[in-house]
């Protein structure tokens, strides 16, 4: 089953689930208790912590973090587990017919909030993190719960500083666009 966050980066062949860690974690439970998918694929746009990646590139991932901008800053902590990756492993299928498409692979962080400040996005990328995407932890945590397999392909959409909403917005159809031609000519 493919899905998206929704509200404006919406694609025929995914359902909506929500923006952000707490609607898309409900909405996506649900969707699974209802339907018992054997596949998760999120897909979206991603911004990113390195201006050397190139905007409009496409990324996979099946790892994720929550790491909250105020822990770089050494201002908070966190009790609970912050990196999730797939607990199960995507068919050996899909997985040549991604290869086949030579994604990047990135780890992904996902926060309630949009980096804007380009040194953090900085610090971001020394931890070995290099896009950001809201409900991705959230994807993959609820695959994890029900044991299913799970991945993410991003484009990215804009870089994570003080201009980070209005490359989103002017890039976003193009995001669409090319999420939407690769899913359709290979998965």
């Amino acid at each position: 089953m493919f899905v998206c966050a929704g509200n404006g980066e919406e694609f025929a062949f995914a359902k909506k689930i929500g923006v952000g860690l707490v609607e898309s974690a409900i909405n996506l439970a649900r969707l699974c208790i209802q339907e018992k998918p054997n596949l998760l694929v999120f897909v979206g746009s991603a911004g990113s912590y390195d201006k050397n990646i190139k905007l409009l590139d496409l990324y996979i991932s099946d790892e994720a973090m929550q790491v909250e901008l105020s822990l770089l800053c050494e201002k908070s902590y966190s009790p609970i587990q912050n990196h999730i990756q797939a607990l199960q492993n995507v068919s050996h299928e899909t997985i040549k017919k991604i290869q086949s498409l030579q994604f990047q692979k990135a780890v992904i962080n996902s926060s309630n909030y949009i980096t804007t400040d380009s040194s953090l996005a900085e610090k971001m990328k020394e931890r070995g993190i290099l896009l950001e995407n809201m409900e991705f932890y959230s994807v993959l945590s609820v695959a994890n719960t029900f044991d299913i397999p799970a991945l993410g392909i991003f484009c990215v959409s804009n870089y994570c500083s003080p201009q980070a909403h209005e490359e989103f917005a002017k890039n976003r159809l193009e995001v669409m666009k090319k999420i939407s031609n690769i899913v359709e000519k290979s998965l």
